[in-house]
Order: C-alpha cells, then sequence, then structure tokens
C-alpha cells in the first residue's frame, strides 16, 4: 500500500482538500518518545493550522491509556481527524479507538521497527514529510485485524514470566487491535526478550540481536483453520495458471506472487482432537498472521500481504537441522532474495503461506503470543478476523 519509505521523494501525491476552518484536529502523543519536544509540537501544530484546522487538542497516552480511550474520547468531542504520534503500539491504540468511524488518521511513527508506518509506505525518519502526509493528504481505508486468544488457566511453569506492565490488555471486549501482525512462537518469543535499553540505543538492530538468542525456539505443533481463502478448494497456493495477472483493486484477494520457486500448499494432515476436518495440522517454529509483510532493512517476509485487501496473510515458518535450516530461511528471507521460498518439502528453512478472512489456531502447547510488539499469555487457542476497511488512514497514492 503506497510507496516504500526508500522510494519517497517528497510530498508530490494528490493531498487532500484540507479543512473548512471548523474541523477539529487532535494529536494523541506518547509523551515518553525523545523526538516529542516542544519544537515538534510548534511545527505540527502550525501545520495544522495552516490547513485550516482547529486546535489542535493535545492528548498524551500512559501505561494505563495507550491510546484507545484518547481516540474515542475525540471522536465524541467531533474531531475530523486524529494524528498518532509514537511506536507500533500507539499507532494500535488509536486505530482501535478510531475503527468504524470515519474521522481519518494520520501517522507520525516514531517508534523502533515502525511497522504500520512501513507498510503503509509513509517515510520513516523524515519528519517534516511525516507531518505534510498526516496534515496535508487524502486517506484511503485500510484494513484492522482483531485478535482473540484464550489464555492458559494457569500459565505453565517453565513459560517466560509477565513483562513489568504485564500482559496486554483487550482493546475492546475481548478482543486485540491488530494493525499489522500478530506473531505466535518463535517471534513473540524474540519480544520477549528484546531489551528496551538496547531499542534506544540501537533502534531495530535490538531485535536482530534478540533474534540470534532465540534460535532454539521450540517447534510448536498446531492446527490452522482458515475462512474466506481465496482458492474455495482449500487454502492459497501459488497462482493458477491463466490467472489474472494485472494489479488487483483495493478489496479484491490478491494472489500469492511467483518469484520462479514453487510454493506449494502442504496437504492437509490429520486435526488434533476435537477440530473440525478442515483443521490443517503443522509444525512449525513460528506462525505469523499479518495485514503487512514489510520489515525493517527492506526484508518483505510475505510479499503478497497488503493493508487494503481485506486478507490476512499467514506464514507458516519452521527449521530443521540446526544452524543449516536457519541459514537456508535466512537465504529465503534476506535480501537481494527476500521472499524467494523454497519448496517447503525439501528446504531445511520452510516457508507456508496461505490467506483468508478469518484464522484460528489451537496449539499442542501453550505458547507466547504477540500483537504488533504487545505481548499477550501463553495461550493454546487464538482467533483473528479482518476488519476490512475499518479505517481511513493517511498514506502517499
Amino acid at each position: 500500500m503506497g510507496r516504500s519509505a526508500t522510494e519517497w521523494t517528497g510530498p508530490t501525491a494528490q493531498p487532500g482538500a484540507g479543512a473548512d476552518g471548523d474541523a477539529l484536529a487532535c494529536v494523541i502523543v506518547n509523551p515518553s518518545k525523545p523526538a516529542v519536544t516542544a519544537d515538534f509540537r510548534r511545527r505540527l501544530a502550525r501545520a495544522l493550522r495552516s490547513a485550516g484546522y482547529r486546535g489542535p487538542v493535545w492528548l498524551d497516552t500512559t501505561v494505563a491509556e495507550p491510546g484507545a480511550t484518547q481516540a474515542r474520547l475525540a471522536v465524541a468531542s467531533g474531531a475530523r481527524l486524529v494524528i498518532a504520534v509514537g511506536g507500533d503500539g500507539t499507532v494500535r491504540a488509536v486505530a482501535a479507538g478510531l475503527a468504524g468511524t470515519d474521522v481519518e488518521l494520520g501517522v507520525v511513527p516514531l517508534g523502533t521497527a515502525n511497522l504500520a508506518a512501513r507498510n503503509l509506505g509513509l517515510p520513516v525518519g523524515d519528519l517534516d514529510a511525516l507531518i505534510d502526509i498526516a496534515v496535508f493528504f487524502s486517506a484511503r481505508p485500510t484494513d484492522l485485524a482483531w485478535v482473540r486468544t484464550t489464555p492458559c488457566p494457569s500459565p505453565p511453569e517453565t513459560g517466560p514470566p509477565a513483562p513489568p506492565g504485564g500482559w496486554a490488555r483487550p482493546t475492546l471486549g475481548s478482543e486485540h487491535a491488530c494493525l499489522v501482525v500478530a506473531g505466535i512462537g518463535f517471534d513473540a518469543a524474540l519480544v520477549a526478550v528484546t531489551s528496551p535499553a538496547l531499542k534506544a540505543r540501537i533502534k531495530w538492530g535490538a531485535y536482530a540481536l534478540a533474534a540470534l538468542e532465540n534460535l532454539r525456539t521450540p517447534r510448536m505443533e498446531l492446527s490452522l483453520g482458515l475462512v474466506g481463502a481465496p482458492d474455495d478448494d482449500g487454502p492459497p497456493g501459488p497462482p493458477r495458471p491463466g490467472s489474472p495477472s494485472g494489479p488487483p483493486q483495493p478489496g479484491s484477494p490478491r494472489p500469492v506472487p511467483s518469484s520462479g520457486s514453487p510454493q506449494p500448499d502442504l496437504p492437509p494432515g490429520p486435526p488434533h482432537p476435537g477440530l473440525p476436518p478442515s483443521q490443517e495440522r503443522l509444525v512449525a517454529r513460528c506462525l505469523l498472521i499479518a495485514n503487512g509483510g514489510r520489515l525493517p532493512a527492506g526484508i518483505v517476509l510475505i510479499p503478497g500481504a497488503r493493508m487494503d485487501d481485506g486478507l490476512l496473510d499467514v506464514a507458516a515458518i519452521d527449521t530443521v537441522a540446526g544452524l543449516a535450516g536457519w541459514t537456508s530461511l535466512a537465504r529465503q528471507v534476506l535480501p537481494p532474495f527476500a521472499a524467494t521460498y523454497s519448496n517447503p518439502s525439501r528446504a531445511l528453512g520452510r516457508v507456508r503461506l496461505r490467506r483468508g478472512t478469518a484464522v484460528s489456531v489451537h496449539l499442542a502447547e501453550p505458547a507466547l503470543v504477540q500483537v504488533d510488539g504487545e505481548l499477550l499469555a501463553p495461550t493454546r487457542a487464538l482467533r483473528a478476523r479482518m476488519d476490512a476497511g475499518a479505517l481511513l488512514v493517511r498514506c502517499p497514492e
């Protein structure tokens, strides 16, 4: 969706019409970010006033209220534009509070990974361009996922302890809003051990170091169920011969791109006891349920994932044979051959891609879950559903 940050050449996309002088703007900001200075606040306020907005009203987040409540307050106050200033956690919370409304969302990413901004095509690191986009550009429909887990009644004795702030609380009812990705297994363990102090020093590189510490993350036995997969005959695989090759329109299913290497489906195995026959049995070190596939450093992990196609992209990632398996996976994931996946029946590093509008996961053993960088308590069951076009987000064309 939109341009990548590396392709950004300035504010050339078609800007929005601006406000009429009566529209209220609110800025929801994480005050702990070093870039949130008095000068930044003046620059953003000046841009909003030049665009014809009243205010802005500034609402700071707290540990107890990370942004959803502030966003709902902004909507109730009649705001027409809400700008989220902070990391992925702040953006996720604000997005949850705006979901289903016609209030537009601008994003000024100031976090570590800034995955939401990268997948929206925002120019991460260019503060002037980010302010221009958030204030002046048009909004586009953007998807939001909702994730629900069933925490284990008694956490496993050998499992990780709760983070200092406790496990993430549901955003709405029993569901957690998910703007970019929910991860089970290796991905969640990586979030759990990444040092906040190291993130402050070397940014997203802290996650790379944490990944090296988690190469021994155990494999998980799981059952995966999909609803609304584009291929009515089963989980989606590579594009079929004769399928349209033109770019899909927003809201239409997008086929998994073919990169010259086969990406076959794994035939469904026997389900876990008590699950429907349609459940597919898998073994993986990590399961990702994604609304976007871009990572820092130009890595594209799931090439077909878009934030405006109404679909969840699922990647089951596994390795065998120790370090050789991780080396095989790195060759498939890292540039310059990003997402050129090998046949998982033969490779030591295995990536299997699926797609649907709703996902259910049942685990043989409890595992950690992360949602946009926030940790959820260990669980054996997860469900995710897509809320297509739930948001109006300002981003490049």
